[in-house]
């Protein structure tokens, strides 16, 4: 009987041990797909990234600086450029770094160490100078650009208005002299979220994947950048930021509150009634028709109808009510902002 035990114990060990080396060999084996794919993943999360940023820069660019009235003690010098480097990511995104470039201009793995200018944004000065998105970056005003330095080198050139930059081009290195423009200091960046919204810090104004997903016209988004833009100027008391602060790859950054008197702004209904119509008329500055911004409204309330009517639960007011307010404003703003 115990002979018979210890074989049934024998069998047992073995036919376990073998299950095991098959398990090890089909965990490893899945490992290795996943691992791939997650680099997929990797590759198509920084170019969706950076293909945000550019479309947001370009929506921006005119409201920024058609509103420098607006934001008189907010204002900088900008050349158009938002600018990032393989440091910016967190190191497993790294390798997807050159997803970024929505052009294969050079031998990309040569010069992968460089900053890339991943959004020239249309009619600024770099857009008028011809930059390509993609670019690599050698110089800043005659020094070498690193990982380390180009953020401060962009910044002392916004200082001088004036930047010297030099990038690599398929056949030879190219240099651009560049006279910066005065627009608002708000940063606009896109943000990871699921959710449709729009937020603003005080300094940056912030707008979510999903949003980009969900909106039918750029109308749209003009106006939620020039909602946010009003929030910044009237409600809160953040300062402005300079143009390189501007993240195109912001995987991970959020809103978060510049000031402790920021603190203390309540948001109501009364506060978004306000952004409003003063996000209209910021857009319609900027040459941004907003007959079509209603229908904002109007689809939000077809996945949550419950945001049609005014509740006390909510800061926001009723989207029937900011519809009948933007439309009633744009009648009186026709004339004024008429092309």
């Amino acid at each position: 009987m115990i002979f018979n035990k210890i074989l049934i114990l024998i069998f047992f060990c073995f036919f376990t041990s073998c299950s095991s080396v098959i398990s090890y060999n089909k965990i490893d084996m899945t490992h290795k797909s996943e691992k791939e794919e997650m680099r997929k993943q990797g590759n198509f999360l920084v170019a969706s990234m950076a293909s945000a940023s550019r479309k947001l820069h370009d929506i921006a660019w005119p409201i920024m600086k058609a509103n420098i009235d607006a934001c008189i003690n907010s204002r900088i010098n900008a050349f158009g450029l938002m600018i990032a480097h393989s440091n910016d990511l967190q190191v497993s995104l790294r390798p997807s770094f050159l997803s970024a470039s929505p052009n294969i201009l050079v031998n990309k793995n040569t010069y992968s160490d460089l900053p890339m200018i991943i959004s020239v944004a249309n009619d600024s000065p770099a857009n008028n100078a011809d930059i390509k998105e993609g670019s690599f970056i050698l110089s800043i005003d005659n020094t070498p650009a690193t990982s380390i330095n180009y953020k401060n080198l962009l910044v002392q050139s916004a200082k001088k208005e004036r930047l010297k930059i030099e990038v690599k081009g398929l056949k030879e290195d190219l240099i651009y002299n560049l006279n910066s423009e005065v627009i608002c200091g708000y940063p606009v960046q896109v943000m990871v979220s699921p959710i449709p919204n729009a937020y603003a810090d005080g300094s940056k104004i912030y707008i979510t994947v999903a949003t980009l997903d969900f909106i039918k016209d750029d109308q749209e988004i003009a106006f939620l950048i020039s909602h946010e833009l009003a929030h910044n100027i009237v409600h809160y008391k953040g300062e402005s930021l300079e143009e390189i602060e501007a993240k195109p790859l912001p995987i991970d950054d959020k809103p978060s509150l510049q000031r402790v008197g920021d603190l203390f702004v309540f948001q109501s209904s009364t506060k978004e009634s306000e952004a409003d119509l003063l996000g209209i008329e910021y857009a319609l500055k900027a040459g941004v028709s907003q007959d079509k911004v209603a229908n904002y409204f109007r689809r939000l309330s077809i996945y949550m109808p419950q945001l049609m009517d005014e509740s006390i639960f909510r800061m926001h007011p009723g989207n029937a009510k900011r519809v009948t307010d933007i439309e009633n404003r744009l009648k009186i703003l026709k004339n004024k902002y008429s092309n």
